[in-house]
């Protein structure tokens, strides 16, 4: 049969047929299975279907599954298979909800599968089955758990003998499980060297671990039915070190340093020693080693000699050693020198093994190293050798024949030897000849003897089993004598299972030889099988368990039959039938044919089999072989009920109904009556009259000594349906989607459903129906409805049996539906520039379908160029009439406005659209292509185009040039403007040889627009006027210096200056003149008379021509002239950050000293100067100063007038920093804030005068002190604080005083030591002054100085007590400095990156 179509075929094998038919009954089924590893196949008996008519029946799960664990990852299919007419429909749920969308789940028509199983698919799941007869479900627990994972680490160890040993094993997935360790496939027992720890026992641990306990070792995880393991290897070798790298002979000169390196590897890890000539090398300060462990196990150790002496040569030997044996290598080292020989130890040799014997020469160079023995130079025999650094080897040293006294010579010079002896003693170490245990059984005698066949004496023998001394007890005994000694055990048991060691030691070395005993024990019982009885289909063990070792083989057998055994037979162990750990038998479903003998035979190859023998009896418990799955009653009418049962006798029937017994004496409706037919018992049960509460589940139960068995009869009873649950799923503005749910349908098919609906205010008369709806449809839609209206609605179901009542009345109102109709009485009002208001009214009430929400507002420009789409605001609505001012419009444009109300369903038709133009605004840019050209010394002409026309955003009226002269020190004139409708001015009037800066501006009625770029232009050159100032000063008896200032209008570039000198008595009728450069500001006139006056006066030059003379000073030389200034004093401006030159030119005779003073702040005031920057636009209208004491965030403001460019902060604190920050104003508003600049006031904190005496008057309790030494650094002192108190004492006295002549401090001890400290604060901060003083005797003497009072200890505790303030103190000053020069470095970055409107500065 081909799986497909109808037929399928679940993955536990069975067959499921969909759609039955009546040749389904004419075949012949079989089950065949195969075998999946051996392939054999088995067919099962035949069965054949009977097919019969369909009749109207409720659900029936025929196949279903059960709660269990499964594993993730895997597949696991739920079968959910049901009958009944019509066909079941199917729903699955997973706790209560419907499954998950997910392609790993798949419904088939025989249940669900699940592929790939996850943690998080556990849960309850539910298979629904339903038709219109009934339902039926099945629900269970699914807990999908991780599968066991173990991993056993480290996985491979390589480790020496002696070593710890620590495998972790760590378990992943279930959490519940159990840990057992294995090795070589033996569990692990802990003894006296292995330990098993941890919660669950995760963790293994080997202590000295011996050669035995090399092996895999594996690690069991079990829960429930899933096991999993890790197995990890490990090997205990050898773990004698050796040597892997070492060092070279070399030559070195006394102080040059050397380095040597020495690498050895073992297990575990060893150690390494330094010796030179077989001295232990003591670290110093020039000898010097260190040692690590690479992460494979090998030692590197290093030797560092910084300083070598003649004494530091020799041979250096680096030893290793752990706890399984030690290696060694060696090589000399020569400091040149003197050679000389140390002093050389006696040797003790062991024999059969290797000896070097180092000639201690210390020196280099040498000529040669010879050894003798006997006058014998060496080496005389195949054992011997002698390598060049002057080591003697002896190899497989003998007894007797190497022992001796040996000489090293060695050659210091041609014809100069120097030489040293040594003694060589040999030892024999022990030899154990080789022995081994017999087999052994337990009850035997022992006897194992341990002979030492060599070795010096005395030799020491002892035993150890399994590492633990034996001591002789508990039937082991051991005799020692010289050299050998005997094991001896009186009766073996299972106890002395082991390792056993004999240990033979004397002072050459220790060894040992290692051999196992093993103890066969033969097969006996622990527990014997019994005769026992089995019951049918349930599971049975039949007990037999024994022991022995090695661990017996059970084997069981079976003789049919309740005779006497003829013969038996191996039973065949199936999946029913299986042999347990401990021998036992387990039959898991007992069946009538295992009634029989049961031999149960161990064996072990120790001794004889054993076997012993039961019979096992099969008791039938009662069991149900007849009854009616289903059956139908009609409601009002009688009903019998029928069940068979058979089994041991006496047999029980009870019936229940669901989970309640039936008791004919308390429920009167039921009887129960049975009659004993032999083999059988027929029970019945009679329901007078029948009611729907007794449709369900009715059980017959049978019960025996044995079990019990139970028959499930579903009875249905018949009645006209109950009415639908009616609800409603949709509603829409015209129509609604109703759904119902036939909770009862009387147990019988329902044929059709009547709807039934009306206006909720009209009565039911006036009803609309829709009737004999097809029973299978369970909705339908109700159309043609009215928005926004409310309806009543009801429904009924009919069956075979009647018709329902009508269902509960549901009252529904249907949704809106978007407005019919546009609004209305829409009207548009030009507000600004760019808002137009709109006003409207709403749609008509009947075509508004619901409640107006709001209004979406399109409007458009209708101007050129404009795309013509919509742009949409929506707004909520407020009422009947609605306002709403669009905004961000072009300016002076004309717009097109539509309105459309709309609400929850949607927007309606749109109102037809009205046009309304924005109001003028100014120009929003300013005119193109501005020029200018300078025309006149004082006329420049200005050019331009008119802007775009969609930028004038109204009708132009004109221009506006806007002008003003920037001089050179970066003030500005006054700004002026010119109004004209050409697109060309001219500028008159304007002031020679200046810069001037134009913009120009376009206005419509809306006022003045957008400001042009400004356009720079200077006016022509004319000429100078007359220079500022003149003064003149004699500077000799022949001669007078001139000095002028250069003209306030220069009108052009100064190109020389003309200097006129005039004698109004000499009669000359023309003045002298004299030429002088643009840059010189003075002239000496020389070649004068005594004592005559001269008229001067003097002219500026330009390119133009020499302008107006300047006023006329008189000058007389002099022979002795005073010291003059001829510089002229004022203000000098300058833009931030340049270099300024302050001219101070003095004359006189002699000549002058010229001193410079500077004085840009005093006590209360600080004076600021700035250079406007770009005004944004607009006429700057005035000045806002900020400023705070630097500390302080509390700002104050000072509005100055626009045309001040400097200002005088007064009031201010003395001594005081202060931050100030400056913005312009104008008609937009305030711009951009200048960089904060910090200034401070002139002053200091109080400083007192070391000159002044402080003391005026001491007596022996009160003293004057004169404050008068105070200087307040130029601010007003506050206060002053005085803090005194006798020295050696910690509470201190104050006195506290604003006056600033005399103070006394009173109550003072006689003939006592004071300290002092004042603190003097004014507006700029606080100055110290310590010192200290004395009082006088009581008859007025003076006491001895400080030092002669104070013990030593007194001293410490002083010194302590002025230290600690002094530190702190220096501290502190350090901290200000820096401070303070952190703060001054950030005032000059400052400074120096500031870039504003207003550029600030100080003077």
């Amino acid at each position: 049969m081909i799986p497909g179509n109808r037929f399928h075929i679940t993955s536990y094998g069975a067959l499921y047929i969909s759609d039955v038919q009546k040749e389904d009954a004419l075949s012949t089924y079989r089950c065949i299975t195969r075998h999946k590893y051996s392939g054999e196949t088995r067919q099962s008996n035949g069965a054949r279907l009977s097919v019969s008519d369909p009749m109207e029946s409720a659900p029936t799960v025929l196949d279903s599954f059960q709660s269990r664990e499964v594993k993730t990852g895997e597949t696991m299919e739920l079968p959910c298979i049901a009958s009944g007419y019509p066909s079941p429909a199917i729903r699955w749920l997973k706790d209560n909800r419907p499954l998950p969308v997910d392609s790993r789940w798949t419904k088939r028509i025989t249940g669900l599968t699940i592929n790939n199983l996850r943690v998080e698919d556990s849960g309850t799941y539910i298979c629904e089955v339903t038709n219109t007869f009934g339902s039926a479900e099945v629900t269970e627990i699914i807990k999908v758990i991780d599968p066991l994972r173990v991993k056993v680490t480290p996985k491979k160890l390589k480790t020496g003998i002696g070593s710890t040993v620590i495998l972790s094993c760590s378990v992943m997935g279930s959490p519940e499980y159990v840990i057992k360790w294995y090795r070589d496939t033996e569990l692990v027992i802990p003894d006296s060297y292995i330990s098993i720890r941890g919660i669950n026992n995760n963790t293994l641990l080997i202590t000295s671990a011996q050669k035995s306990h090399s092996g895999a070792y594996q690690c069991f995880a079990t829960r429930k039915s899933q096991t999993a393991q890790d197995f990890s290897i490990i090997v205990l070798e050898d773990g004698t070190p050796r040597i892997i790298s070492s060092f070279s002979e070399k030559v070195v000169n006394p102080g040059e340093q050397f380095f040597l390196m020495c690498t050895a590897k073992g297990a575990p890890p060893p150690t390494l020693t330094w010796t030179l000539d077989d001295e232990t090398i003591v670290r110093d300060s020039g000898h010097r080693t260190n040692q690590y462990t690479l992460t494979d196990g090998t030692t590197v150790s290093h030797m560092n000699v910084t300083n070598p002496q003649i004494k530091d040569g020799g041979v250096y030997r680096c030893t290793a050693r752990n706890l399984v044996g030690s290696a060694e290598y060696q090589a000399r080292i020569n400091v040149r020198g003197s050679p000389s020989i140390r002093s050389m130890r006696n040797i003790t040799a062991i024999a059969g093994r290797d000896t070097f014997i180092n000639c201690r020469v210390i020196g280099y160079p040498y000529y040669s190293i010879k050894w003798y023995k006997d006058s014998i130079l060496l080496p005389d025999n195949h054992r011997q050798a002698v390598f060049e650094n002057g080591t003697l080897k002896l190899m497989d040293v003998q007894k007797g024949m190497d022992e001796g006294e040996y000489v090293c010579s060695v050659l210091v010079q041609q014809q100069l030897s120097i030489s040293q002896r040594v003694h060589v003693a040999v030892k024999v170490p022990p030899l154990i000849q080789p022995f081994e245990f017999p087999p052994a059984s337990i009850g035997q005698l022992l006897y194992i003897p341990c002979v030492v066949s060599s070795g010096d004496m005395p030799i020491r023998i002892t035993w150890r089993k399994d590492g633990q001394l034996i001591l002789s007890g508990s039937g082991v005994t051991i005799e020692t004598k010289e050299f050998m000694s005997s094991l001896q055990i009186s009766s073996v048991s299972l106890k002395h299972n082991g390792n056993y060691t004999c240990i033979a030691s004397n002072e050459a070395a220790t060894v040992m030889r290692e051999r196992r005993l093993i103890v066969r024990v033969p097969p006996r019982f622990v527990v014997q099988p019994n005769n026992q009885d089995g019951i049918y289909g349930k599971a049975g063990v039949l007990n037999c368990s024994v022991d022995g070792y090695p661990p017996p083989k059970v084997m069981w057998k079976h003789a049919k039959g309740s005779g006497n055994p003829q013969q038996y037979h191996p039973v065949p162990l199936t999946g029913r039938i299986q042999i347990l750990a401990n021998g036992s038998l387990l039959i898991r479903h007992v069946l009538e044919e295992d009634i029989g003998y049961y031999l149960c035979q161990a064996s072990n190859g120790v001794g004889t089999d054993i076997s012993k023998s039961m019979f096992l009896t099969v008791k039938i418990p009662a069991m149900i072989t007849s009854h009616p799955n289903t059956t139908i009653a009609i409601k009002g009418q009688n009903k019998e009920l029928n069940c068979t049962a058979r089994g041991e006798r006496p047999i029980i029937i009870r019936w229940e109904k669901e989970d309640t017994v039936i008791d004919p004496d308390r429920m009167f409706r039921y009887s129960v009556a049975t009659k004993d037919n032999g083999e059988e018992v027929v029970s019945t049960l009679k329901i007078t009259p029948a009611d729907r509460g007794d449709s369900g589940f009715f059980s017959c139960h049978a019960i025996n000594s044995y079990g019990e068995d139970r028959g499930l009869i579903q009875l249905t009873v018949q009645e006209p349906p109950d009415p639908p649950e009616l609800e409603i799923r949709e509603v829409k503005a015209r129509s609604m989607n109703l759904r119902w749910t036939q909770r009862f349908d009387g147990n019988s098919l329902i044929l059709g459903f009547d709807i039934e609906y009306k206006n909720k205010s009209d009565s039911w008369d006036l009803k609309q129906t829709t009737r004999n709806i097809n029973p299978t449809i369970n909705q339908a839609n109700i159309v043609d409805l009215h928005p926004a209206s409310v309806y009543s609605i009801r429904i009924y179901s009919f069956n075979k049996i009647g018709k329902s009542e009508p269902s509960k009345e549901l009252t529904v109102s249907t949704e809106e539906a978007a407005p019919d109709g546009p609004p209305v009485d829409v009207i548009l009002q030009p507000v600004t520039s760019q808002s137009i208001r709109v006003t409207w009214k709403a749609p008509r009430k009947e075509l508004q379908n619901g409640v107006i929400r709001g209004y979406q507002i399109g409007y458009r420009e209708n101007g050129p160029g404009s795309n013509g789409q919509y742009s949409i605001v929506e707004m909520k609505a407020t009422g009947e009439s609605e306002v709403y001012t669009l905004d961000n419009l072009k300016k002076y444009a004309q717009y097109g406005v539509v309105v459309q109300a709309f609400n929850r369903a949607g927007t309606g038709p749109s109102s037809s659209e009205i046009n309304a133009t924005t109001l003028e605004d100014v120009p929003s840019q300013p005119p193109d292509n501005v020029k200018a050209v300078s025309i006149l010394s004082d006329v420049i002409t200005i050019i331009w185009s008119p802007p775009p026309r969609s930028t004038l955003n109204g009708v132009l009226k004109g221009f506006r040039v806007i002008y003003w002269s920037v001089h050179h020190d970066g003030d500005w004139g006054a700004m002026q403007n010119i109004t004209t409708m050409e697109t060309r001015v001219e500028l008159k009037g304007l002031e020679k040889f200046t810069n001037y800066s134009v913009q120009v501006l376009a206005f419509t009625q809306a006022g003045d627009g957008v400001r042009s770029l400004v356009l720079y232009t200077q006016t022509k050159e004319d000429i100078p006027g007359p220079p500022a100032g003149i003064k003149a000063v004699p500077s000799s008896a022949s001669s007078v210096v001139v000095a002028w200032l250069p003209p306030t209008k220069p009108n052009g570039i100064i190109r020389k200056y003309t200097i006129f000198c005039s004698s109004p008595g000499s009669g000359q009728p023309a003045p002298s003149e004299y030429e002088a450069s643009p840059e010189t500001l003075y002239y000496r006139i020389p070649n004068l008379n005594r004592r005559q006056q001269y008229l001067l006066w003097v002219a500026a030059v330009t390119s133009a021509g020499r302008g107006n003379v300047s006023n006329k000073v008189m000058g007389e030389p002099a022979a002795k002239a005073p010291a003059k200034i001829i510089a002229f004093g004022g203000t000098v401006t300058t833009p931030w950050m340049r270099n300024v030159f302050l001219p101070c030119r003095a004359v006189g005779d002699p000549g002058p000293t010229i001193k410079w003073t500077k004085d840009r702040t005093s006590s209360s005031t600080i004076t600021l100067a700035w250079i406007p920057g770009d005004n944004g636009g607009s006429s700057i209208r005035g000045f806002v100063l900020q400023y705070s004491v630097d500390n302080s965030e509390e700002w104050k403001d000072v509005f100055i007038n626009p045309t001040e460019h400097s200002f005088k902060l007064d009031h201010l604190k003395c001594g005081t920093w202060y931050k100030v920050k400056l913005a312009a104003k104008n008609s937009v508003g305030a711009g951009r804030i200048s960089e904060i600049i910090e200034a401070k006031t002139h002053g200091r904190e109080p400083a007192f005068n070391k000159d002044q005496h402080l003391f005026t008057h001491i007596n022996s309790t009160h003293a004057r002190l004169n404050l008068q030494g105070w200087n307040n650094g130029g601010c007003p002192i506050t206060a002053i604080v005085m803090d005194y108190r006798p020295k050696g004492t910690w509470p201190w006295l104050t006195l506290k005083t604003n006056l600033s002549n005399e103070v006394f401090l009173q109550d003072l001890r006689e003939a006592t030591w004071y300290e002092l400290k004042m603190r003097a604060c004014n507006s700029a901060g606080c100055g110290n002054e310590t010192t200290h003083f004395a009082t006088l005797d009581y008859d007025g003497s003076t006491i001895p100085p400080i030092k002669s009072m104070q013990g030593e200890g007194d001293d410490v505790k002083k010194l302590f007590t002025i230290a600690c303030p002094v530190i702190l103190a220096t501290v502190a000053v350090a901290l200000l400095f820096i401070i303070r020069k952190k703060r001054k470095e950030k005032r000059l970055k400052r400074l120096r990156d500031a870039k504003s409107l207003a550029e600030m500065l100080i003077r």
